[in-house]
């Protein structure tokens, strides 16, 4: 548990002080070309969700956020064997979540600010942990590499006897 706890505060760490550091350095909708074509950063205050969804409904997306936190930890907890690429896909699922959430608590909006050739929206460090935490939540989940207490054992499959009768 010390090194998951360990992982959510590095990532969390990143994430919130790399937003703190572009909120400070650039204007609203203001753009700088880091890799021309490629890469910029274009500060955006993003008060819905993904894609603009529920834009203006702060009180709904903050319960909703901190119950997928919270249903993230308790998977964690659930789950076995906690080897380390689980720890990372956890971990970075949870300090992602948690930095929008704070962002949404301390300004009301998430501060997006990366913006790539390839994709047409603005996101930030905390999205791409959620997106990579989940694609490698996945992959181990279907290569058998952990199991959740719970969810994987099968309902039909009767209790097996106790070797005391």
């Amino acid at each position: 548990m010390k090194r998951m706890i360990l992982l959510v505060t590095v990532f969390l760490m990143i994430d919130l002080i790399t937003k703190r550091w572009i909120n400070s350095v650039l204007n609203s909708n203001q753009r700088i070309e880091v890799i021309d074509g490629i890469l910029g950063f274009q500060l955006y205050y993003n008060s819905g969700a993904t894609m603009g969804l529920l834009e203006g409904y702060t009180g709904l997306l903050l319960f909703l956020q901190t119950g997928i936190i919270l249903l993230l930890i308790y998977g964690y907890i659930r789950a076995t064997p906690k080897r380390f690429a689980m720890q990372v896909a956890f971990s970075l699922l949870i300090s992602g979540g948690i930095g929008n959430l704070v962002d949404r608590i301390q300004y009301g909006h998430v501060i997006d600010f990366l913006s790539v050739k390839w994709s047409s929206g603005i996101f930030n460090v905390a999205d791409m942990f959620i997106r990579y935490g989940f694609i490698l939540i996945v992959i181990l989940y279907f290569m058998k590499k952990f199991t959740i207490q719970g969810l994987d054992e099968d309902p039909n499959q009767k209790p097996q006897k106790s070797e005391r009768g």
